[in-house]
């Protein structure tokens, strides 16, 4: 038996209903892809039989290469070629950065925007402000920036949400509710619902953090929370950035900091790296929050594309067709929140 036919080199989306049998083509040759339609004889393929659930979306596996039978996994970044569809530049309007923090709005309701141009409200040494809301078309998310001064800030509050947090910046000493993790710049924590967070500042300097909180929330509570009890059966909460932990895909490169294995099944945080590239246009279909920490491009969302320089934070909706291009030689680095959890390689 030879390997099977790349029927595409992307995922198929696919409307399921559950309790439905499917039959997932394997050999690559059916004409009524991702299903059997019988193609496979003498073929030494058999289709995989599959039956969702619930009702819902799912990505079919279209370069039959998954290890996650029949789903996608992202194995068809791997494959040679571009990642993605082909830009074609000449039909996206380059549209000028709002200034003074406002958001710059693409396509979809995708936007971006600079939490340093935005005004904080101060609580001690800790001040903040909401960058993605529901108010800004985020149905799952919401996403806040974070400064805390040298010392500790006062205690916060994610009420029956997930919240993932990322350092940019600064060296802090973390209580989970009364867990303590030591954090530096490129690392990242995740606070189970119930629980509370107390940050303090061990370095000289103000620390820079990005919170997403799912199901998302219209503001934190600051101060008054009670410290809530953690949950001793994920005592995993910190992820910090190895080299030798990162993943290919395509000339790219991710590594997961908080997902499923720390036990965030809502949330995923992930650093990304991208070489001086365009990526080819592709889609999610979860809804996220990129943050550019080093390198300079342009995000592109199919008319409209708009410059992102390092500190720029990103709304991009699930779905919305885009492409991330880095112009910089010495290439890009990015962190990702998404919902729902899973991995940031699955894309069609």
């Amino acid at each position: 038996m030879g390997e099977s036919i790349i029927a595409s080199r992307k995922p198929y989306l696919t409307a399921v209903q559950a309790g439905r049998t499917y039959y997932w083509c394997a050999c690559g040759k059916s004409a009524k892809q991702p299903f059997c339609d019988g193609s496979h004889k003498d073929t030494g393929f058999e289709p995989i039989k599959f039956v969702p659930e619930e009702d819902g979306e799912l990505l079919f596996c279209g370069c039959k290469r998954t290890g996650a039978v029949p789903i996608c996994d992202g194995s068809h970044n791997a494959l040679p070629g571009l990642y993605g569809e082909d830009v074609d530049e000449t039909q996206a309007a380059l549209v000028e950065r709002q200034p003074g923090g406002a958001t710059t709005l693409l396509d979809g309701g995708c936007y971006v925007l600079s939490p340093a141009d935005i005004e904080r409200s101060p609580y001690g040494t800790l001040s903040l402000a909401p960058l993605v809301t529901a108010a800004d078309g985020a149905k799952f998310l919401s996403a806040f920036c974070l400064t805390v001064a040298p010392g500790e800030a006062p205690p916060l509050g994610f009420g029956d949400s997930d919240a993932v947090l990322f350092l940019r910046t600064g060296e802090c000493a973390c209580s989970v509710s009364g867990r303590n993790f030591p954090l530096s710049g490129a690392s990242g924590l995740y606070v189970r619902p119930g629980e509370s967070l107390t940050i303090t500042n061990t370095g000289d300097a103000p620390a820079e953090w990005l919170a997403v909180v799912c199901p998302g929330v219209a503001e934190l509570a600051v101060g008054g929370v009670g410290g809530g009890v953690f949950d001793e059966d994920f005592p995993g909460r910190a992820g910090t950035l190895d080299a030798d932990q990162r993943t290919a895909m395509g000339d790219r490169f991710y590594q997961v900091l908080i997902g499923e294995e720390t036990g965030s099944r809502e949330v995923t945080l992930f650093i990304g790296e991208i070489p001086q590239s365009r990526a080819g246009y592709h889609h999610h279909l979860y809804e996220e929050v990129i943050g550019i920490l080093s390198g300079e491009g342009y995000m592109w969302t199919g008319s409209k594309k708009t410059p992102v320089t390092p500190g720029d934070v990103i709304f991009l909706p699930a779905k919305q067709m885009h492409a991330l291009e880095c112009t910089s030689p010495e290439g890009m680095q990015l962190m990702g929140a998404f919902y729902p959890a899973g991995s940031p390689a699955i894309n069609y």
